[in-house]
């Protein structure tokens, strides 16, 4: 049985290369050196790298923390960081109402506050979506959205 041999490290047979050659009219003398052949590891720490995955949750967790100063009680409770793509913050909105109203009138002042906090290198540009959670929110977040609800009824008795 003939034995396997992997194609990237064949070598070239010579005949076929003067064949080669003369049809493409290359000026070589010798066939072009094979490929060397790459790790997937590497690839796969290449694409971490450039989506620069490893600083994103301790930045998420600042924009998070502060979230609710940044943006107000009443935009926090419609809309939530979602995440970091090469320098531009994804927004979760609940609802397309608050979505327009996030995009037309807090854009500018939203991303100026967070290049102020968090600077200007680490986030440029801000993209609003509609929250793929369908507006789904854990306990937390619901218990501060009934009590920002709560405080604006105590607001309006007054």
């Amino acid at each position: 049985m003939a034995r396997y041999v992997n194609p990237r490290r064949r070598r070239e047979d010579p005949v076929r290369w003067m064949v080669t050659r003369e049809r493409f009219q290359l000026p070589d003398m010798e066939p072009p050196v094979g490929e060397p052949d790459v790790a997937v590891r590497e690839i796969v720490n290449d694409i971490f790298k450039s989506i620069d995955v490893r600083r994103q949750p301790a930045l998420l967790d600042q924009i998070r923390e502060a979230w609710r100063e940044l943006v107000g009680p009443g935009a926090a409770t419609h809309a939530r960081p979602g995440y970091l793509d090469r320098q531009t913050l994804v927004i979760f909105v609940d609802s397309a109402v608050w979505l327009n109203e996030l995009v037309r009138y807090e854009n500018v002042r939203l991303l100026g506050a967070l290049q102020g906090r968090f600077g200007a290198d680490h986030i440029r540009n801000l993209r609003f979506l509609n929250d793929p959670d369908g507006g789904r929110r854990t306990e937390i977040e619901e218990d501060d959205r009934r009590r920002t609800t709560d405080d604006r009824r105590r607001t309006e008795k007054d």
